[in-house]
């Protein structure tokens, strides 16, 4: 099989994580009424603090021109930082986060270390601006997450525009940002998930990641869970494999 590559293609790996919590209390009629988490709260403190945490993930590795599957686990470091407020995307002033994964794993018996890094901007209103990784990817229309969730909220965030780089003379694709919110652990926590879909130019969906939260009524976030379906690149020779990764945490 091609040797694994060491780099993800990892165009919207990061940040702009949340999660929410949630419950029902009765409003004196006998109807029960949905408890609201705080969003925005929760988004304060994870742009504050950033987090990092190291998971298990489990998945398999598809060469996509043999058709073999390969089974792999692996131990993964995910890395977020706090936001810096001295930068600039598109002109303008913004907040800068910057995650990473970094792991080392065995595929087809080979061992091979692999890491993203990518770089998330938001203007200091919390409009999510951008993001910049193997692609750089420009919002159409800036927007937010709502100040408040409750459990069974899905919707759309941003749409982004990606381009080869900075002058955005070459399209590569569409990356989408949703969420939902489902319930968590305990009766006063949610999960918050937010859902990172990248298409190419043809319409194609060439990387998925889904990042789980967990959030409490007092705005308490952490890190829970994460699942992947990408590809890598190869940089012994600069090519693209062709090995897909399919993985979620244990």
């Amino acid at each position: 099989m091609p040797r694994i590559s060491k780099t993800f293609i990892a165009t919207l790996l990061g940040g702009l994580l949340v999660t929410a919590c949630g419950g029902s209390t009765s409003n004196g009629t006998g109807a029960a009424a949905a408890i609201t988490f705080p969003l925005s709260t929760a988004l304060a403190n994870l742009y504050k603090s950033g987090f990092h945490t190291t998971v298990t993930v489990s998945g398999t590795a598809t060469s996509i021109s043999n058709k073999t599957s390969y089974p792999f686990t692996a131990s993964l470091s995910v890395d977020e930082t706090p936001a810096n407020a001295g930068a600039t995307f598109e002109n303008q002033a913004a907040l800068q986060m910057t995650t990473s994964l970094t792991g080392t794993f065995n595929i087809n018996n080979v061992n091979d270390s692999f890491s993203s890094i990518s770089q998330n901007f938001l203007s200091p209103t919390n409009l999510l601006l951008g993001v910049t990784a193997t692609s750089y990817c420009v919002a159409s229309l800036p927007s937010q997450y709502p100040g408040t969730i409750t459990i069974g909220q899905a919707q759309s965030v941003v749409t982004y525009d990606c381009f080869k780089d900075s002058t955005k003379a070459s399209p590569t694709g569409t990356a989408k940002v949703s969420f939902l919110v489902s319930a968590g652990n305990a009766p006063s926590t949610a999960t918050f998930s937010t859902l990172e879909t990248f298409t190419d130019t043809t319409g194609i969906q060439t990387q998925f990641t889904q990042k789980n939260f967990l959030i409490d009524t007092s705005g308490n976030i952490s890190f829970e869970s994460l699942s992947f379906i990408g590809f890598l690149t190869s940089n012994t020779g600069g090519t693209t494999s062709d090995i897909q990764l399919n993985f979620k945490s244990l």
